[in-house]
């Protein structure tokens, strides 16, 4: 057991707490960006009263994030609302810095227990200090600025605060029964009571699964079986059975059906093999961006870090894959000795795996590091501390306020730069020239300043520059990945509307039509096709609708019956003037192919209400119904009876959020 608090420790985590909240502060008040479109800000779902038991339903399940939508984390969101009257900033991001206070508290108890039993020889009475800088660590760790302050990111970390606490119980528990064991009704209580926090936790975000996986890590790794003061082998022998047990059902799963997981690489622009040897490179450099923070290298988007395309493409990636190796083994050979090293080796590893093996999820992205880093900070707290107690001439707590200070500033640097969104395009942009996102991001940033310039009146000056700006990170943007849609797009929407004079220097419209002949389609590219109907609707664009009826064609010949494409081609026959008939017949195919799609049903409601077609209007609500059981949209299907149009409720955008670079 960890020798008890004092006054002092609880003193030293308030003002850990106090401080950190102080450096997250100027943050608060920063942009809402890329996922927190379509799961806040556009989401029409959380814009409730909290009059209606049923308004809270439907917010809840609201998110298209992960197989069950997310619940408890959209219900958080709509609390926000319904407290602020709207989706703001300070409210939403406050509330994620709470939540990361209160991880912080887990971390610190949660560490109090594993050192205990990582450091068998570490003298008990240092360990509490010890835990208390593996909580400083954590908590300061600049890499976590991206999962505090992006908003939807409040998903990470809910589902981070209950897999912590259903971490901790056990560990409790466990340290307990290892002493003097434990009765039947003892341990079943205690498996309740961690399925109701896995549970929250998985309803948050699916990483929480996690934690049952977690369990066996910290039985093989700590407790090693001991029972009452012995060692049962059988005990032993069921961690290392839970420890091996997901990676079994997994290959059974994958060998019997291999669709599961392929194809889902469809829509990716890189392979299941590219996937697995970069993340061998990636989760080397995600420990070295926890170990040694060079905010500098840090960013939104990382899509200028190369794929490894073979072992030795780039040679990188071998290196990385041996010396992953080295330190598995190395840990089981030290297992006995150094417990906190094969703890935090495996609690990384198993913390990754949802997000950095095998699924064709993005590459890569910071918030992942969330919960893996806990171990990690916990192993580093331990050799700092050990480190220390080596310089006896040294006061303690001289290098741990310099290691605090210099934590604190490279939060506080970084929580600055996302306090403003032209700030944070142009640092992400500046921090990594080879990111075509970035640019894109940057971009975006300087048209809002300029449509907030042409509201306040600025200087012809002013607006041009923000122009020109604009055009040029797309221009770089395009230079970095010719192939990506929604450079062109961009491109060719200034030409078009601002610039008509380098309209003789590119053919923007001829790179779209070779891009749409092979390559494979991804959200972002029908986000920008998207944008291109708007831009056809508004009238900037009048000069290429022919062109876009043969993008069409060649995109319905490789990908047929399509639903994105289907609804992007019914958008544009109302631009381009196509009769009621045609236009019905093709939502109607639509719908005959993709009978659970919502905004093919709300666009036919719209077409059938312009026809004044009731009995085609009640049959198209019953299919509705028929196909959305757990009433998700009955919101929507409300608006749609209280407005005559649903063209705003049934975007074509296909993740909602209009986010070209997603």
């Amino acid at each position: 057991m960890p020798s008890p608090l004092t006054r002092i420790h609880l003193v030293v985590l308030f003002l850990l707490l106090l401080l950190v909240a102080a450096l997250y502060v100027s943050g608060l008040n920063g942009p809402f960006i890329f996922d927190d479109g379509p799961a806040l800000t556009a989401n029409p779902h959380l814009r409730i009263d909290g009059a209606e038991f049923d308004d809270w339903r439907t917010a809840s399940l609201s998110s298209n994030a992960g197989p069950l939508h997310r619940p408890l984390a959209m219900l958080s969101f709509a609390a926000n609302y319904v407290a602020s009257g709207g989706v703001k900033a300070l409210p939403v991001k406050s509330v994620n810095l709470f939540i990361h206070l209160g991880c912080g508290v887990l971390v610190f108890a949660l560490a109090r227990l594993v050192l205990v039993r990582g450091l068998p020889q570490a003298p008990r009475d240092a360990l509490n200090w010890t835990a208390l800088l593996a909580a400083a660590l954590w908590l300061l760790a600049p890499l976590h600025v991206s999962t505090v302050l992006y908003a939807v990111q409040r998903m990470t970390g809910l589902a981070t605060l209950f897999a912590l606490a259903a971490l901790l119980l056990f560990a409790q528990r466990r340290e307990r029964w290892a002493r003097r064991g434990a009765g039947a009704g003892e341990i079943v209580g205690t498996g309740l009571w961690i399925a109701l926090l896995t549970t929250f936790s998985v309803l948050s975000k699916e990483n929480g699964a996690l934690v049952l996986w977690l369990i066996p890590v910290m039985e093989v790794s700590l407790f090693r079986g001991e029972w009452a003061g012995r060692r049962n082998s059988g005990l032993a022998w069921l961690g290392w059975g839970g420890l091996l047990a997901p990676l079994v059902l997994l290959a059974l799963v994958l060998w019997f059906w291999p669709e599961a997981l392929t194809k889902g690489y469809a829509r990716r622009d890189f392979s299941l093999h590219e996937r697995l040897l970069t993340q061998l490179r990636l989760l080397w450099q995600y420990l070295a961006w926890m170990v040694f923070p060079d905010i500098g290298r840090m960013g939104f988007q990382h899509d200028d870090i190369p794929l490894s395309q073979g072992w030795l493409a780039p040679v990188s990636t071998l290196l990385a894959g041996v010396a992953w190796c080295v330190l598995a083994g190395l840990a089981l050979v030290l297992r006995t000795r150094v417990p906190l090293l094969l703890f935090a080796v495996l609690f990384y590893l198993v913390g990754h795996f949802l997000e950095s093996s095998i699924w064709p999820l993005e590459m890569v992205y910071e918030h992942r590091n969330y919960l893996p880093s806990v171990a990690v900070f916990i192993l580093c707290a331990a050799l700092l501390a050990g480190l220390i107690r080596r310089l006896p001439a040294v006061a303690p707590a001289i290098p741990v306020c310099a290691l605090v200070a210099v934590c604190g500033t490279l939060l506080f640097l970084r929580v600055f730069t996302w306090a403003e969104p032209l700030r944070l395009s142009a640092v992400n942009a500046a921090n990594h020239p080879a990111s075509s996102r970035s640019h894109y991001f940057l971009a975006q940033a300087q048209l809002r300043a300029h449509g907030r310039g042409l509201k306040s009146e600025a200087s012809r000056e002013e607006l041009e520059g923000h122009l020109l700006l604009a055009r040029h990170h797309f221009e770089l943007m395009y230079q970095e990945n010719p192939r990506d849609m929604a450079a062109i797009v961009m491109l060719f929407y200034l030409d078009e509307y601002y610039f008509p004079k380098l309209q003789q220097y590119n053919d923007w419209f001829g790179h779209l039509r070779e891009l749409s002949r092979d390559r494979p389609l991804q959200a972002s590219d029908y986000a920008a096709l998207g944008a291109l109907v708007d831009c056809f609707a508004a009238g900037a664009c009048d000069g290429a609708t022919a062109d876009f009826q043969e993008i069409l064609d060649i995109l319905d010949r490789r990908y047929p019956g399509n639903v994105q494409l289907g609804v992007l081609r019914y958008r544009y026959m109302r631009l381009s003037g196509a009769s009621s008939d045609a236009r019905l017949a093709q939502l109607q195919t639509l719908l005959a192919r993709h009978p659970g799609q919502t905004r093919i049903h709300a666009l036919l409601l719209s077409e059938q209400a312009e026809r004044q077609d009731l009995s085609g209007m009640f049959e198209t609500v019953k299919s509705w119904m028929y196909h959305d059981p757990g009433r998700r949209e009955l919101g929507v299907l409300r608006r749609v009876f209280s407005a005559p149009s649903v063209e705003s409720e049934a975007s074509d955008k296909p993740d909602g959020s209009g986010n070209l670079a997603g």
